[in-house]
């Protein structure tokens, strides 16, 4: 997928990204949790870069997991979860588990998510 943005080279740091919150937000995120914009994309102007990046990867109505925003923007889980919780606590994003009847438990399942991560 070309059009997706990649971090080449020197990456911001997590104090910077988050105002020097450097634990768990009030906002608890697990990889599986599906975030979706809350903003449109004319009212991103003034936001950090990073953020508008997270944002835009995040339309409305479907949204992307957590685990699939860290892997598309070359984070770590803990460290985007940081940043998505931050960006859910300043009213950016909002963000909703996952179905109960997914299965995450399900093996095959898992195989084929990480797989799809790996592709990206």
């Amino acid at each position: 997928m070309s059009d997706e943005p990649r971090r080449p080279g020197r990456r911001t740091r997590l104090y910077a990204l988050t105002d020097g919150r450097t634990d768990a937000p009030r906002t608890v995120l697990t990889m599986d949790t599906t975030i979706t914009a809350a903003v449109a994309g004319d009212a991103l102007d003034g936001l950090p870069t990073e953020w508008q990046v997270v944002l835009g990867l995040c339309p409305a109505p479907n949204g992307r997991a957590v685990a699939e925003l860290a892997a598309r923007m070359g984070m770590r889980l803990t460290p985007m979860a940081l940043l998505l919780g931050e960006l859910a606590d300043r009213g950016l994003i909002h963000h909703r588990p996952p179905l109960e009847g997914a299965g995450t438990t399900n093996v095959h399942l898992l195989m084929r998510i990480r797989d799809n991560l790996a592709r990206i």
